[in-house]
């Protein structure tokens, strides 16, 4: 058995399976992108990331978080949902039969979701989500508000009024306490606290950066220690009293002057270097991640400093929310009552049946047949009738007028507290966009005559409960894995400063990791799901890897055939192998010419199938050789079977006990060769299962060998002449 015979029988049986795992690859590629399992996939892989397990106590809070991730709009802009008619059909259609697939499948009113999002968009979206930049400007603005209140005291506080501590008090007034100076009368002090409380404002408000309100801090300090000079006041007493007391004086003012440059220094530093550091102004990692815990001391500062702000804010909700209500109701009318139907149906209904009884007749007899439709199905009744029922009053609704519906949908509003009308606005206002949101809100201070203050104090509020809403769901798993990246994160942070940088770093890194763990997961489950396909696509064209074998050894036209037909169809060049650094109009141009060639290689595929007589399918001939029957070349199953089988009394089988009864007795009769055939099954699903692009790249090297070894044969016929001719030139 020489080599080009091996290579020849390989190449045929390469050239085979190529083909049929072209087919296998195509039909796990249709059902990857029919049933989204790479998009699902990533999804539960986001999941199990977030809860730090399969199978966590918390998973529905998990799930909720993952669904307002998705709705958040870095990774909502990635669904890139096909937009013509035909591609919509059909994703409708696949809908009715894939329950995965329909709408809340990835979030609100989401059928469809990104196979793929990269670390930098998960990490900015996740810090976007948990609010972590608000939480930390608010926690620099408490800190930075404590800093001011450590030098002058609590600002906006008549110290005569009532008693305060040390730290009300602010270090000044400490050191002007113990040199006997009166800070009541000095305007100097009074200058110093207003400028400081300009400062916060503008830093609160954006106007300035946290470095450039240190140095305004400290320039005002400065300014305020410049009044006390180093170097007493030379004056003329008149008599012995007056220099007494000038004396003792001088030295009071030279304490207090010596000691608000000693603090000064102490706490700024020559440069303000020393400021932001020993203010903790610059929030470190590990406290970032103690923000998304509310039960943590630094959450609890936060909480702390929205105290005043909540004094103004609830006030101000209750008077806004019902002109909100009635603004949604002229701007937006759809949303508020999608909102009323889906949290309150029953009371909806009973107030048409109220408002318009011939209208709530039709809708009873519409509930009443779709509640037995429904109970028949025996398929989730409680969520379908739920939704049959949101339906029903949705189609009801716009029958009657508008003025009707808002009356009827009013006095639904009414038969509820201020909690679940605001609950219901909030709702209302999340689901529009934030140029319609905030079209709404204006309208409705510009209507009740409120300032724009008042519009900071209510927006800083809503996103204060949005803030402690989210993370009363948070998962504990996630919270834990945050104080491990922090840590993480703080280990690599120079000088102790916090940089959110890092720890978005450390999100990505965490989330890439995690995610190559889950891709080689979904490798490993498509290679279970290629083994499955290729082993049915076996069976079902009969492509028995040891007859195959068998057929090529002993057949030298059918190798050389296919031996052709693959050097005709492969013989293209890569594109690598042009130039190694190819451009991208290269690239685009190849992708072009190679899908050209691939509809070429199909058309040359289907006149390999139709011209070759291929060793695989369910003919009479391929049957009588696999099972060692007598040859019988026609395609007459029934001569097949009573050629292979030993009993002379074969009757064709008409139904499923004779098919049955048929089968068994094949396997009584032949019973190795069945098990020969199994064999060829399993290794043809094998290899069909490794892939097109393995056995194309193993076809052209095995072809590289087969040239190569031609090329020596000519050589070594040819060496006998050489040596000949040079015997005659000696």
């Amino acid at each position: 058995m020489s080599l080009p015979f091996i290579l020849d029988v390989t190449i045929g049986l390469v050239f085979i399976y190529l083909i049929l795992s072209l087919l296998t690859t195509q039909i796990q590629e249709l059902l990857t992108i029919l049933f989204q399992w790479r998009a699902k996939h990533l999804r539960d892989s986001i999941e199990i990331l977030l809860a730090g397990r399969i199978g966590s106590p918390e998973e529905q809070n998990v799930k909720d978080l993952v669904t307002r991730l998705y709705t958040n709009s870095p990774i909502e802009s990635m669904n890139q949902e096909a937009k013509s008619g035909v591609a919509r059909t059909l994703r409708k259609i696949t809908n009715l039969f894939i329950p995965g697939n329909r709408e809340g499948s990835f979030g609100a009113d989401l059928s469809t979701g990104p196979s793929y999002i990269a670390p930098e968009t998960f990490a900015t979206s996740l810090m976007e989500l948990l609010r972590l930049a608000p939480l930390v400007k608010k926690l620099t603005e408490a800190r930075l508000e404590k800093f001011a209140k450590r030098i002058v005291g609590s600002l906006n506080t008549d110290v005569s009024e009532a008693p305060m501590s040390n730290f009300e008090k602010g270090r000044i007034r400490i050191i002007a306490g113990k040199a006997n100076k009166d800070l009541d009368s000095d305007l100097n002090f009074a200058t110093l606290v207003a400028e400081y409380e300009d400062i916060l404002h503008d830093f609160n408000t954006e106007a300035i950066t946290l470095e450039v309100c240190i140095d305004l801090m400290s320039e005002s300090l400065d300014a305020y220690i410049a009044q006390y000079p180093l170097e007493p006041t030379i004056v003329q007493p008149e008599d012995a009293e007056l220099e007494v007391k000038a004396a003792s004086s001088d030295e009071d003012l030279l304490y207090f002057a010596r000691r608000l440059r000693a603090f000064k220094l102490s706490l700024f530093g020559k440069n303000n270097e020393k400021a932001i550091l020993s203010g903790g102004l610059r929030p470190k990692s590990s406290e970032v991640a103690q923000l998304i815990d509310d039960s943590s001391p630094i959450y609890q500062e936060i909480a702390d400093s929205y105290s005043s702000l909540l004094e103004k804010a609830e006030p101000l909700e209750a008077q806004v929310n019902p002109e909100l209500e009635y603004q949604l109701f002229e701007m937006y009318p759809e949303t508020i009552e999608k909102e009323i139907v889906q949290a309150y149906p029953e009371t909806v209904e009973e107030q048409l049946f109220v408002d318009a009884p011939c209208i709530f007749k039709t809708v009873e007899k519409q509930l009443i047949h779709r509640r037995r439709k429904t109970y028949r199905a025996k398929s989730n009744p409680q969520i379908n009738l739920l939704k049959q029922q949101k339906g029903t009053l949705h189609k009801a609704l716009s029958q009657l007028a508008i003025a009707q519906r808002q009356k009827a949908l009013n006095a639904v509003l009414h038969q509820f507290g201020s909690d679940e009308r605001t609950s219901i606005i909030n709702k209302s206002l999340k689901e529009l966009s934030s140029e319609q949101r905030n079209a709404v809100i204006n309208m409705a201070f510009a209507k009740l005559g409120l300032t724009h203050g008042d519009y900071l104090v209510y927006n800083e509020y809503q996103i204060y409960k949005g803030i402690r809403e989210l993370l009363g769901e948070l998962p504990y798993a996630t919270k834990a894995n945050f104080v491990i990246l922090a840590k993480r994160a703080q280990s690599k942070e120079q000088s102790g400063y916090y940089q959110i940088a890092q720890f978005r770093k450390e999100i990505e890194v965490w989330y890439a990791r995690s995610m190559e763990r889950a891709s080689n997961v979904f490798m490993r489950n498509a290679k279970g799901i290629a083994l499955l396909i290729g082993l049915v696509l076996a069976i079902l064209t009969n492509s028995d890897t040891l007859y195959i074998i068998k057929r090529l050894s002993n057949n030298e036209s059918l190798r050389e055939a296919m031996k052709d037909r693959a050097l005709s169809i492969y013989s293209s060049p890569s594109p690598s192998a042009n130039s190694s650094n190819t451009s991208k109009s290269s690239l685009n141009s190849f992708m072009v010419d190679r899908q050209q060639q691939l509809e070429n290689e199909k058309e040359q595929l289907d006149s390999v199938l139709s011209d070759l007589s291929l060793p695989i399918g369910w003919k009479a001939q391929n049957l009588t050789r696999q099972l060692g029957c007598k040859a019988k070349i026609d395609d007459n199953r029934s001569e097949f079977a009573k050629t292979c089988l030993t009993t002379q009394s074969f009757v064709k089988p008409q139904s499923i006990p004779q098919l049955i009864n048929f089968i068994f007795q094949f396997i009584i009769e032949r019973p190795l060769e069945l098990v020969s055939l199994l064999i060829g099954w399993i290794l043809s699903g094998i290899a069909f299962s490794m892939g097109a692009e393995f056995w194309f790249k193993l076809l052209r090297k095995v072809l590289d060998v087969r040239n190569n070894d031609t090329d020596t044969a000519l050589l070594a016929d040819k060496e006998p002449f050489r040596g000949e001719s040079n015997q005659r030139r000696a």
